[in-house]
């Protein structure tokens, strides 16, 4: 079978990889789809820095997957061949500080599938082995090719879960992304009395505006700040969650935020952030930071949140495309007109 294997910057193969084997605790999956994911780019460019300097060669990328189990490991007697699985692609030593008080994303050993800091296989490959744990059954309702988005719905989950109770606030979401979306539909679901949404691409602005944000906000044309304050009587949002990892976009956003708001830094940053603390501290600002997600929690919500249309699938995908499409009408295509899509799916089967 064939598999995107990642061998260092700009150097992905489409070549044969081994058939998977379950070992005790584990199972095979038959990959359906995968997303291609903003930290994919991030490793195919090649980076010194951030998370895309952890990747290990010749490991098959992709982390944004679900499939159907095909085999089961010694162990494993409560998942069925058969069974339509979304992956939470992390794994974690079950020992250190964080795993024994549940929070396993921020675990010493912590390691992704798709090659981050351990070899394990990702899901731009036919079929994959992972650990019994990571599966999450998909319920009625919900596609197994539609399930590859639980995993970035469940980043969008855990930011909002890392925020102030959203009931009744204020909130500006910075990008309209596949992450931003699903904070925009989040925070909708949680009673935010006003959801408004930032994003320079047209595109991600009629996204936006198609998933119920209260005002969405072109940033080229329009003062942010100015705008949320004006939205919101002078006063300035309650939250803000930024999904961008741009400097000038999370100075915004703090400048957006009323006296004692909270911000919510959720975009994975390659490199050192330029934050004006003189500005954060004036308004007495909490700065909150995530990872990734807790699997037990985030994981369910997002796919309860996507099987009972709070969040349309439909509007986050914007192409399908086959494995070995996933250089040239994959990765490059989103370097070159990243405004132009939301999210890519990969079919590996073809």
């Amino acid at each position: 079978m064939l598999g995107a294997v990642w061998y260092g910057p700009r150097d992905l193969r489409i070549e044969e990889v081994a058939e998977p084997e379950p070992g005790p605790g584990q199972i095979v999956i038959e990959v359906s789809r995968n997303g291609i994911c903003g930290s994919d780019l991030h490793t195919y460019v090649g980076s010194d820095t951030g998370g895309a300097s952890m990747h290990v060669p010749g490991v098959v990328l992709g982390h944004e997957f679900a499939g159907t189990v095909i085999a089961v490991g010694d162990a494993v007697t409560d998942l069925a061949t058969g069974t339509h699985v979304a992956i939470a692609p992390i794994e974690y030593c079950g020992s250190c500080w964080s795993c024994r008080h549940g929070y396993p994303n921020t675990c010493r050993s912590v390691a992704i599938y798709g090659g981050y800091l351990e070899p394990l296989h990702g899901g731009l490959t036919s079929r994959v082995a992972v650990s019994r744990r990571s599966a999450f059954v998909i319920p009625d309702g919900l596609g197994v090719v539609e399930a590859a988005l639980a995993e970035p719905v469940a980043v969008a989950v855990h930011a909002v879960r890392r925020g102030p109770i959203t009931l009744g606030a204020s909130v500006l979401v910075l990008g309209a992304g596949p992450v931003g979306l699903a904070i925009l539909a989040a925070v909708k679901a949680g009673g935010a009395s006003l959801v408004a949404v930032s994003e320079p691409s047209p595109r991600r602005r009629a996204a936006a505006e198609a998933f119920g944000a209260s005002v969405v906000i072109d940033p080229l044309e329009t003062s942010v700040a100015r705008a949320a304050r004006e939205l919101t009587g002078g006063s300035g949002v309650d939250i803000v969650f930024d999904t961008t990892a741009v400097h000038d976009a999370f100075n915004t956003g703090i400048r957006a935020l009323r006296p004692r708001g909270t911000m919510v830094s959720v975009a994975g940053w390659q490199e050192q952030g330029h934050v004006d603390m003189g500005y954060a501290m004036a308004k007495e600002a909490d700065i909150s930071f995530t990872m990734t997600y807790e699997p037990e929690v985030d994981f369910p919500a997002a796919i309860h949140l996507l099987a009972t249309g709070a969040i349309d699938p439909q509007l986050l995908i914007s192409d399908h495309i086959g494995l070995t499409e996933v250089i040239d009408l994959g990765l490059e295509e989103l370097l070159h007109h990243n405004d132009a899509h939301i999210k890519i799916l990969v079919d590996p089967t073809r």
